[in-house]
Parts: structure tokens; C-alpha cells; sequence
């Protein structure tokens, strides 16, 4: 993942974190408010219609939530990978003591 890749996947994670955290904080609220949209006509079915669609708004909600913390994760986690990379590649470039030196005890194979 380069940075352009890794800057926009910031972008977009922390968007569908908020986004999805206020529809997550609404279905909460919608359902402890006791505050489900019933149909003029109450039915057994539609009753459970209704509960049914408040609850897979809150499901779809939670998923682009953990799906927008996950990709959040990732981008954060290889900027992270990069960097202890790219320190590690300059510390063994600038410090010749750390170099491999081929052992002169082992024969090359035959």
C-alpha cells in the first residue's frame, strides 16, 4: 500500500467510522426510546415487519462500523509495518558491525 492508497483508506475509514457510529447511536436510541415506525394497521406481521427493518438498519450499521474500523486498522497498521521497515533498512545500512559475514567454518555445498 503506498501513502496515496494508505491516505485515502484514513479518509475513507474515519468517514465510515462517524457515519456508521451516528446511524449505530440512532438505531440505540430508536430501540431503547422504544420508538419503532408501526404501520396504521397493527398486525402481527406487520408489527414484526417493522421490528424486523429497525433491526437490520442497526445490523448494516454495525457492519459498515467494524468494516470502517477494520480498514482504518489496516491502512494505520502498514504506515506503521513501513516505517519500522524503513528504520530497520537505514540502521543496518549505516551500522557495518551489524552486516552478515559469511562463516568460515561452513564448506559451500557441493
Amino acid at each position: 500500500m503506498n501513502g496515496r492508497q494508505r491516505l485515502f483508506s484514513i479518509i475513507i475509514g474515519v468517514i465510515g467510522s462517524v457515519a456508521s457510529s451516528i446511524a449505530l447511536g440512532r438505531f440505540i436510541i430508536q430501540i431503547g426510546k422504544n420508538a419503532l415506525e408501526l404501520p396504521d394497521l397493527v398486525t402481527a406481521q406487520s408489527f414484526y415487519r417493522s421490528v424486523g427493518k429497525a433491526y437490520s438498519a442497526g445490523f448494516v450499521a454495525g457492519f459498515a462500523l467494524c468494516f470502517s474500523l477494520m480498514l482504518l486498522a489496516v491502512a494505520v497498521g502498514t504506515y506503521f509495518d513501513d516505517r519500522k521497515t524503513a528504520k530497520a533498512a537505514t540502521k543496518t545500512r549505516s551500522d557495518p558491525a551489524t552486516e552478515t559475514v559469511p562463516s568460515p567454518l561452513r564448506a559451500p555445498a557441493p
